[in-house]
């Protein structure tokens, strides 16, 4: 069986997964698949929701200390956007 990749950050990810752990290309396909198979299945919004909460941890890390931030000016009495 034969599968043909056309995606080249997918190639080059193969790549280095398998010059990392000196195996074939194929291992290393194999071995990222069953890695992500064994992974607690995410439904679309749980992924996006991670995908922002580590986004916003990494913009935290980046503040200066003590910085905070204010939503006041946000939002309106009733909670709306302004």
């Amino acid at each position: 069986m034969a599968i043909n990749i056309k995606n080249q950050r997918t190639v080059d990810a193969i790549v280095s997964l398998a010059q990392r752990y000196g195996t074939t290309y194929t291992k290393a396909v194999e071995v990222a698949c069953d890695l992500a198979l064994r992974t607690p299945d995410m439904t679309a919004e749980t992924a996006s929701l991670a995908k922002i909460e580590r986004l916003a941890a990494e913009y935290r890390d980046h503040l200066p200390v003590g910085h905070a931030f204010d939503t006041d000016d946000l939002y309106d009495e009733n909670g709306l956007y302004r």
